[in-house]
Order: structure tokens, then sequence, then C-alpha cells
């Protein structure tokens, strides 16, 4: 397969993401309706001050929380290992010093997430089903338990907890419902996806061999080049695996030496950016920033350095960043307090294979700054 071959992404059909805000703002309807009925809510709602408010920010983020924690425990109930937890700025990852929290902002609006990586020596697909599953399985539960007793209980508690019950019922809508949106399928979508089988669940397989691979502590230019190739030659319907399978191309030839199809990977990945999700695509963003970086191009390097703002970038790599760019500026102190930030935050990275690399363009880095 050549580089100059580029599929086309089947994006999100405009149909579906109608249909799916028109059923969302039906159950809202209903679930206000439902919650008139409440005795006493009415004048319970009235009564509701501005201090409410956080309250109900609280409890938006139980709600996504309780269906990230839905997602692991679906996972953890199939023997996968935990990787990550983000509900709104708090964020819980593994690290090879264990699990560290941390706060999080401006992730794009990427209020929730959770990780967990399969267990190579159990069958992926139920696995993955399990982990797909939880998340909604665990918002209806709680859907059901908050209105049934805010229909119960009267005053504020009610109000709480049918609101904490219908957003629930409306979280589980959105992610059940099967659909694409930009780089992202919904939890009903990617069940639908892995109960059919065949080459998508092959591509999701190969790639997660290599993520494993790389976690393991295997340096990009030591990953297994055949099944880097083979994720190439998937070329898959899914814009994040796409976009995936060139960044794990990229690093392994960047490491290897290999700089001319390094590039071509690369610039692949810049011109299709947008189709990759906000709040991973600062990761890629930074990636084409040290690109241009490392070969000169300071104003490229500062445009994408600009969009790389915020997101679930490693934070070392983001440190090595800075560091190129202050080389450029020929600002040689900036550049080593940079270095030394990032060979510090390199230990907090999960992904021990990419930690080597960095490791060894800081050095290259700081041998630049002493000359």
């Amino acid at each position: 397969m050549t580089e100059t071959a580029r599929p086309s992404f089947r994006k999100a059909s405009p149909i579906k993401v109608v249909l799916t805000m028109l059923l969302s703002a039906i159950a809202g309807a209903a679930m206000s309706h439902m919650a008139m009925k409440v005795p006493g809510i009415r004048h319970v709602l009235s009564t509701l001050h501005l201090w409410d408010i956080p309250v109900f920010m609280l409890l938006v983020m139980l709600v996504l929380g309780v269906h990230e924690l839905g997602h692991l425990l679906g996972g953890f109930s199939r023997g996968m290992k935990f990787l990550l937890f983000i509900v709104g700025p708090f964020q819980w990852m593994q690290t090879p010093d264990g699990i560290r929290f941390s706060l999080v902002f401006n992730l794009g609006g990427f209020a929730g997430m959770a990780a967990a990586m399969p267990n190579p020596d159990k069958q992926f697909a139920p696995q993955l089903k399990r982990l797909m599953a939880g998340g909604p399985v665990a918002s209806l539960i709680l859907a059901a338990v908050g209105l049934l007793a805010g229909f119960f209980l009267e005053g504020k508690p009610a109000v709480y907890l049918c609101f904490t019950g219908g957003f629930s019922f409306l979280i589980f809508l959105l992610t059940a419902i099967p659909f694409r949106a930009g780089g992202f399928m919904s939890d009903g979508m990617q069940f639908i996806e892995i109960m059919r089988g065949g080459r998508a669940v092959e591509e999701r397989q190969s790639i997660i061999t290599l993520m494993h691979q790389s976690m393991a502590g295997i340096r990009p230019r030591d990953l297994d080049q055949a099944l880097v190739e083979r994720i190439l030659g998937y070329e898959s319907l899914d814009p994040m695996r796409q976009v995936i399978a060139r960044y794990y191309a990229y690093i392994s030839a960047f490491d290897r030496g290999e700089f001319e199809r390094a590039r071509q990977y690369i610039e692949w990945i810049a011109d299709h950016i947008e189709q990759y999700p906000q709040g991973f695509r600062q990761s890629m963003t930074l990636e084409i920033c040290l690109h241009h970086a490392l070969h000169g191009r300071l104003e490229e390097a500062r445009h994408w350095m600009h969009r790389s703002s915020g997101g679930l970038a490693d934070k070392s790599r983001r440190a090595l960043v800075e560091a190129e760019l202050a080389l450029l500026e020929n600002n040689k102190k900036l550049a080593l307090e940079a270095l030394a930030k990032a060979r510090k935050l390199s230990r907090r990275n999960y992904d021990n294979g990419l930690r080597l690399m960095t490791e060894v363009q800081i050095s290259l880095a700081e041998d630049k700054a002493r000359i």
C-alpha cells in the first residue's frame, strides 16, 4: 500500500444524528412530564436557588462517572486491566509507578472516558462486548433507581433523584443508540460492530496488540513490523483506526531513522486530523508540531502547537515539543528547563515503549541545547 492512496472516510449519517437528537428531546420532554407528577414537585421547583446549581453539577458528574465505571466493571468482569478513568476534570491513569490522580482541564468538551486493556490470554471479542455494554447498562440501572426513588420521596431530594434518573436515562439513550459522529462511535454502534465480527474486530485486535507491545516496553523501532503493515493494509472504514494505524507507522519509521516514510505518515495524519476526535487529537497535533520543529519550520510548528492545547496528550511529549520550539527561537535556557521537565514527567507515561523513545529524543535535544 502506498501513502498516495488515501481512502475515503465514512462520515456519520445526518439522518442518524437528527434521529438521535429527536429521540433525546422526546425523552427529555417525557422525563419532565413524569417529574411534574411527583407530589409537590411544582412547589419544590419554585424554591430552587442559585446554590442548587453546584448540586446539579455534582449530579451530572455522578451520572457520567457511573456510566464510565460501568464500562470498567464490565471489562474487569472479563479480565481486562485498568488503564484510564476520567470524569469532568478528574483523571486516574495507570502509570509505571501505579495509578496516578491528576486534574485535567480544557479537554474540548470531553466529559468522561474509561479505558481498559484486554487480557491477551483470553478471547478478544467477549472482553470488548462486556466493556461496551457495561456503560449503558450502568446508566439504565441508575436511571431506574433514581426515578423510582424520586417518585416515593418529596421535596428537594425528589427533585435531585428525578434529575439524576432522567439525565442517566438520557445518557443511556445517547450511548446505546447505534450511530457514528465524526471520529466517535456510540457504545451501541461499537457493540454491533464487535457482534458482527470480521475485519473490524481483527483491526481492533491488531491495534491493541501493538499497544500491548509498546506498553510492555518495546520501543517503536522494535514493534512488530508485519503487524504495522497489516493495520495499514486494512484500510479501515473507521476514521480513528485509520489515524491510529498511521500513528504507529509514523513513530516506528521515525525511531528507525526512516525519515522519508515518517514524513509521509505524519503529513497524512495532518491532512486528516479533523476526522480524529477532540480530546485525543492533541496527542497527534503535538507530533505534527514536533515534526515541523525538528525540520526548522518555526511558524508551522507554532501553528500546530496552538492547536495542541489541552487534551489527553502525554505531558513529557508536550514538554519535549516546547523545548524544540525554544531551540528554534535560540532560547537555550528555556529549552533546558523544558527538557528537565520532560525527563521528570516521562516516568508518568503509561506507554513504556514510547517513553524510551522520548528519553532518547530528550537526550538529543539536551545535546543541541548545550552546544
